[in-house]
C-alpha cells in the first residue's frame, strides 16, 4: 500500500537552505504549513521583511496530509454558535471563513497559480452510521438559520450520490494545497525576506525580541507562531505538560481511489457522524 499523500506525489515545492547566519527582520514566522506560509506571504506583500522558519520541509506536516476541504461551515453547529455567542458573532465566524476562501481565490488570480482550485457545493448530510429521524429536523433548522444569516444554504430531502437528507452549501471550494503553497513560497524570498528549512527554533528571547535557531539569532519586532503544537519556549516541564493537556489534537485518515468520471459529483460531502465521514473528488485524466 502506498502511504505517500497524493499532494506530495504530484507537486514539487522549492527547497531552501538552513539558517546559517544572524539576521534582522520585521517578523519571524515559525512553521511552514499553510498558516505560516500564508502569513509570511501576506506580510511581505504589505512591505514587511519576513523570515519563515520550518524545522523540516515546508508543507511536510499536516498541510501535506490534508484532505484540502475548503469550507466556511464549522464543525460546531451554527445553531450552537448562536446559542453560545448570539447571531451576530456566529455570523462573524462563518463570514471569516468565507473571507478566507475569497482571499485564497484572490491570491490564486493575482499570482497566476495553477493549483486546481474550483468552487464547489458542499453537502452536509445525515450520518452514514445511524438513521435518526430527529436529524432531519436538525438539518432543516440549521439550513434555515444559515439562510437567515445570509449564507447560501438549502435543505435537501436527498443529497446527490449520498441519497440522505442534508444541506447544500454553495460557495465551498477545493484545490491542490501543495501546488498552491509552492507558488507562494517562490515569491516570499528576496528584498530582505527569507525562507529557511531544516531550521528548528531552540529559544525565543523576550527582551530584545529574538529567535534562536541552529546557533544563530534572528532579531525581530514581531513573532508569529504557526506550528501545529504551540511552542512552550523555556517554560518548566510542568507548565509545558499542562499546556499539552489543554490541546484537543486528533488525526483523521484519508483513503484515495480511482472512480469513473461522472460517478460522484464534483463536490464536497461530509456527514453528521462524530468523527465525520468525508468525500471529495479530484479530476484526473481517465477518471476522478
Amino acid at each position: 500500500m502506498n502511504t505517500t499523500p497524493y499532494w506530495t506525489d504530484s507537486a514539487a515545492l522549492p527547497k531552501f537552505k538552513t539558517l546559517s547566519r544572524n539576521l534582522k527582520v520585521d517578523v519571524v514566522v515559525v512553521g511552514g504549513g499553510i498558516t505560516g506560509i500564508t502569513a509570511a506571504y501576506l506580510l511581505k506583500s504589505r512591505g514587511r521583511t519576513v523570515a519563515l522558519i520550518e524545522r523540516g520541509r515546508c508543507g511536510g506536516g499536516d498541510t501535506g496530509h490534508t484532505t484540502a476541504h475548503l469550507t466556511y461551515v464549522t464543525d460546531t453547529w451554527l445553531t450552537d454558535l448562536v446559542k453560545a455567542f448570539g447571531r451576530d458573532h456566529a455570523r462573524a465566524v462563518w463570514d471569516a471563513g468565507r473571507a478566507a476562501l475569497a482571499q485564497i481565490d484572490g491570491i490564486i488570480h493575482s499570482e497566476h497559480l495553477a493549483c486546481e482550485f474550483d468552487w464547489v457545493t458542499g453537502y452536509l448530510h445525515a450520518s452514514l452510521e445511524t438513521h435518526d429521524a430527529n436529524e432531519t429536523l436538525i438539518l432543516k433548522e440549521e439550513a434555515s438559520l444559515a439562510a437567515q444569516l445570509g449564507f447560501d444554504a438549502t435543505y435537501l430531502d436527498s443529497v446527490p450520490f449520498i441519497n440522505r437528507p442534508g444541506i447544500a452549501f454553495e460557495g465551498q471550494a477545493k484545490f491542490h494545497p501543495l501546488r498552491y503553497l509552492a507558488g507562494l513560497l517562490k515569491v516570499i524570498p528576496g528584498d530582505g525576506s527569507h525562507v529557511f528549512e531544516d531550521t528548528e527554533v531552540e529559544e525565543i528571547q523576550d527582551s530584545p525580541l529574538a529567535v534562536k535557531a541552529g546557533g544563530h539569532t534572528i532579531d525581530t519586532d514581531y513573532i508569529v507562531i504557526a506550528t501545529h503544537n504551540p511552542l512552550v519556549g523555556t517554560a518548566s516541564l510542568l507548565s509545558a505538560s499542562l499546556l499539552q493537556t489543554k490541546l484537543y489534537l486528533y488525526t483523521s485518515y484519508a483513503i484515495g481511489g480511482k472512480v469513473p468520471s461522472g460517478l460522484i459529483p464534483e463536490a464536497s460531502f461530509w456527514d453528521t457522524s462524530d468523527p465525520y465521514y468525508y468525500i471529495t473528488t479530484l479530476r484526473q485524466a481517465g477518471g476522478a
